[in-house]
């Protein structure tokens, strides 16, 4: 689960159209959904995660955002 608290960023799922985030926006992520989220170029991005810790879970870090996808949002 993402909370942002303050400035501006994005949340997109893979496949998915990226969806902004504002603060007190709350996004719910399901397990094994790949997914990426950060500032917006323009602003600071803080924000709260939160992962309720299962048995053989675990996070994965994955490649970067493309940078010529990030730059159209």
């Amino acid at each position: 689960m993402l909370i942002c608290i303050a400035g501006r960023g994005w949340y997109q799922e893979w496949g998915k159209p990226a969806q902004e985030l504002k603060p007190g926006d709350v996004v719910s992520i399901q397990p094994e959904v790949k997914h990426w989220h950060g500032a917006a170029a323009d602003s600071w991005f803080q924000h709260i995660a939160l992962a309720v810790t299962a048995e053989g879970a675990s996070a994965e870090w994955l490649e970067p955002v493309d940078a010529q996808a990030y730059e159209q949002l």
